[in-house]
């Protein structure tokens, strides 16, 4: 067995595990639940680092995508700590350092197996893809099998999934496996056998889909998939359009409420609270509070407030009176984007939309360039969406491990690129080392 194979393997199994790790969190212990989920991670690393000390040295090959990701994954868990020491009442220290090391190692570990497969970097794809599988796969045992629930967060009557840190993890979930899988159906076509196998397990998982029912992120799945099987994504302008979603959807309530009480579809709306829908499930409630906070207030917006930042400001205490809740501190803003702007602050949020707009430039290239790489970027498109209206990408969320592992590809050099790069510099030292004849050479 290859040192690779060891390497990817540990990667494969570390998303099923993690998944694991989140339903212990939820029902034993927080802690415990988040060493269980780091424990692969850990692995990876302690390999590398045993083999580097037998090998004789450590590869350190980043650029600077790799320290951006390093100074925004030490400034969310910096927010967590501010949080604690603020008073927030769920934290303690050791819940409080064992999510830092969630937020922060498993991109460490992912930097190891991109440097192990970069000679062949399909494989990556490969090997996400098997993971989200089998984490997909003990969901559907624990659910459908064991009769589990999500003991975070669960809805009666819909499909929701155990081993995952929400409900509307699930949907996301299985977006992001029917996005991969677009690469493969693209390359299988013409195989009747794999197609036909590819295409059962994108239909079965768009049925599960459905039976989560979480009609945002059906909204934005349909329109990423809109986006790029017409081609539209790769057109300029879609990050920059990304970034105004919630505006957006604030400001597109009013159209949605008279157009749902036209003659032809007031009858059949009347089974539907057309306030849930208008509001995004009350979402827009939270969003316009984080907005009204950005605009016009703007305390502690440069570094942020800390985790949990709208508590401390008593951002959402109209929301949690309208809901009845009596404890603020376990809501959030339900956006990924405004999580960060309240919590770590304008600067922060900055380098998270470089590290954002680093990794679809790259897939996008590698998509109009047709590589494997560009699998990823329909991906990508769905995350520049989703993080906007959903906390899917915030911390040590499932959305943000992946995301983790797409910027450690973008943080390693490609081979061929460092390969390019020594011979160019053995060219220019032999230029500048170039044997010049003398009038004496000629006779």
């Amino acid at each position: 067995m290859y040192k690779r194979d060891i390497i990817n393997f540990l990667c494969i199994i570390s998303f099923p595990i993690y998944g694991l790790g989140t339903y212990i969190s939820a029902v034993n212990s927080p802690s415990i639940g988040y060493l269980i989920s780091l424990a692969p991670f850990i692995f990876i690393i302690l390999f590398y680092f045993i083999n580097s000390l037998y090998s004789g040295g450590f590869d350190s090959r980043v650029n600077k995508f790799y320290y951006f990701m390093l100074l925004f994954v030490l400034s969310s868990a910096g927010s967590l700590f501010i949080a604690l020491n603020k008073g927030l009442p769920e934290a303690t220290t050791i819940l409080t350092f064992t999510k830092s090391l969630l937020i922060i190692i498993p991109f460490h570990a992912f930097l190891i197996v991109v440097l192990y497969n970069n000679t062949t970097r399909e494989k990556l794809l490969q090997v996400l893809i098997i993971s989200l599988s089998l984490l997909l796969a003990i969901n559907l045992v624990g659910y459908f099998a064991l009769g589990l629930a999500n003991e975070t967060h669960s809805l009666e009557g819909r499909l929701n999934f155990p081993f995952l840190g929400g409900f509307y993890s699930g949907a996301s979930l299985l977006a992001i496996i029917n996005l991969l899988l677009l690469y493969y159906l693209k390359r299988h076509w013409t195989d009747p056998i794999r197609f036909a196998s590819l295409s059962a397990y994108f239909l079965f998982n768009l049925g599960l889909f459905f039976l989560i029912n979480s009609r945002l992120t059906i909204l934005v799945y349909v329109l990423v998939m809109s986006l790029y099987l017409l081609g539209i994504a790769r057109m300029r302008g879609i990050y920059l359009l990304s970034l105004f979603t919630i505006p957006m959807l604030l400001g597109s309530a009013l159209p949605i409420y008279k157009i749902l009480q036209l003659p032809g579809l007031s009858s059949m709306m009347q089974r539907v609270d057309i306030e849930d829908v208008t509001t995004f499930n009350g979402r827009a409630f939270l969003w316009q509070d984080a907005m009204n906070w950005l605009l016009d207030d703007r305390q502690g917006w440069i570094w942020g407030n800390g985790y949990k930042g709208h508590y401390f400001l008593g951002l959402i205490d109209d929301v949690a009176k309208m809901w009845n809740e009596k404890d603020v501190f376990h809501m959030h803003l339900h956006s990924t984007s405004m999580e960060i702007l309240v919590s770590q602050g304008i600067v922060f949020f900055i380098i998270f939309c470089i590290i954002l707009y680093g990794i679809y430039q790259y897939f996008k290239q590698m998509s109009k360039d047709g590589r494997s790489e560009g699998a990823f970027f329909p991906v990508v498109i769905f995350f520049l969406f989703i993080l906007q209206i959903d906390t899917f990408l915030y911390l040590d969320a499932l959305g943000f491990v992946i995301f983790s592992f797409m910027v450690a590809i973008i943080a390693i050099p490609k081979l061929e690129k460092m390969r390019m790069a020594t011979r160019n510099a053995h060219k220019e030292n032999l230029m500048v080392h170039e044997f010049k004849p003398t009038e004496a050479d000629w006779v």
